[in-house]
């Protein structure tokens, strides 16, 4: 029976959830055994569909952010795959942990940012509950993720929100969002981050790379290019830099 629910929310189909809910003695919040998956789970991800989701939401039986194995909820799933009226739903629910992250750190404002959901992005971001700067347990924000990744919507939304942005937050080694765009190319993101004034776009790793070195490392010529017409960067580094491109040049020889 616990079954058939499931299936019938991962599938959508609404007539045989609602005929399943009069069962008084039905476990609406069963898992699955394979990833402890819940019937809301999967209509909050798998198959999308609001109406099945209100259905449960309605039933007082519901653990409404019980998680599957590696610590998903409905809301965080709901994000990632984007389905924006189920997020907005959610969100209009008091019971509803938005920041509940998976074991790893990972959190729904996160996951929404790694995938590029702009949508839900925006929507996150009006929510003063959500905490747009809460790390994984490696060190990595959002911002830093989108940077990575090559998210340029989501970097500029990021940016133009007007909520206070751990902007310069380093990853272990001291790589902040500006230097990892740097080192994978991602010229746009680049652009939007040398126009913010709260971006160093001087500070190097531990080991001493700049952003500018990073780039002529890995080849990314625009950047190249962009960074040296712009003022803010440091004199003395994009020297250097040069200085060390030139003798790795001549060695190489």
């Amino acid at each position: 029976m616990e079954e058939d629910l499931w299936h019938a929310c991962s599938d959508g189909n609404v007539e045989e959830v609602i005929q399943l809910l009069q069962n008084e003695q039905i476990n609406i919040n069963w898992q699955d055994p394979e990833l402890s998956r819940t019937p809301l789970y999967r209509a909050c991800g798998h198959s999308g569909n609001i109406e099945i989701v209100k259905l449960l939401l309605n039933d007082q039986r519901l653990i409404i952010n019980k998680v599957t194995n590696v610590g998903a909820t409905p809301f965080f799933i709901a994000c990632q795959n984007g389905h924006i009226d189920i997020v907005k739903l959610l969100l209009n629910d008091s019971r509803v942990d938005i920041n509940q992250a998976l074991n790893d750190g990972l959190t729904p404002f996160y996951v929404a940012c790694q995938e590029g959901q702009t949508e839900v992005v925006k929507l996150l971001l009006n929510d003063d509950r959500v905490d747009i700067n809460q790390a994984t347990n490696d060190d990595w924000t959002p911002l830093l993720i989108a940077c990575y990744i090559g998210q340029t919507e989501v970097v500029k939304h990021l940016l133009e929100s007007g909520r206070e942005i751990d902007i310069n937050k380093t990853l272990t080694g001291d790589w902040t969002p500006f230097y990892v765009a740097c080192q994978k190319g991602h010229t746009e993101i680049v652009k939007l981050l040398l126009n913010d004034d709260r971006v160093d776009i001087n500070k190097a790793n531990n080991n001493g790379t700049t952003p500018f070195y990073i780039a002529y490392q890995e080849g990314n010529t625009e950047i190249i290019n962009v960074l040296r017409n712009e003022s803010n960067l440091s004199f003395f580094l994009f020297l250097l830099s040069l200085l060390i491109i030139s003798f790795l040049i001549n060695h190489r020889k």
